[in-house]
């Protein structure tokens, strides 16, 4: 069974969560294809999918956003899991809730098996001058907060939600 694992990515560690989604798929049976949403993935073909945003600002990455409207006929014969990836999540006063994932779901209408929120990391010498200043002002804790295991059991648990 191909499942796409698609992910836009601002810094890197989306890329990091999306590769540990399709080892663990992998090792669960299932037959992933990795895919960053800046190569265009025609989610066509495939029986399943896995997507996934980092988060900047509140908000997916609009390239994201973009292909996720374009082939969204396509996506919703799909059984699919989202994800987002940033450095908010690891606050614990969000309660593993996003706020741009909640936007997000609410403005497509897409209606995901699974949804998660994963920590991602907040690394200065990866981030763009201007965003720097912003996150600087805003007193944002910088690190790497991914919890990879998390995201390999989470991938274990929706395995068989991807095999309907």
């Amino acid at each position: 069974m191909t499942v796409l694992v698609a992910y836009a990515t601002h810094s890197g560690a989306t890329r990091t969560v999306a590769e540990t989604l399709e080892e663990t798929l992998r090792q669960e049976g299932l037959s992933p294809v990795l895919a960053d949403i800046a190569e265009d993935p025609d989610p066509g073909g495939h029986e399943a999918a896995i997507i996934g945003s980092a988060v900047r600002v509140e908000s997916f990455e609009k390239s994201f956003v973009r292909w996720v409207n374009r082939y969204s006929a396509r996506l919703d014969e799909l059984p699919l899991a989202l994800f987002s990836c940033s450095g908010s999540a690891a606050d614990p006063a969000r309660g593993g809730r996003q706020k741009a994932t909640d936007t997000f779901l609410e403005s497509t209408g897409i209606e995901p098996v699974a949804v998660k929120n994963f920590p991602g990391w907040v690394l200065m010498d990866r981030i763009p001058v201007h965003e720097q200043l912003l996150l600087k002002t805003m007193r944002t804790p910088t690190g790497d907060f991914r919890d990879l295991p998390a995201v390999a059991a989470w991938a274990r648990e929706i395995a068989p939600l991807l095999r309907r």
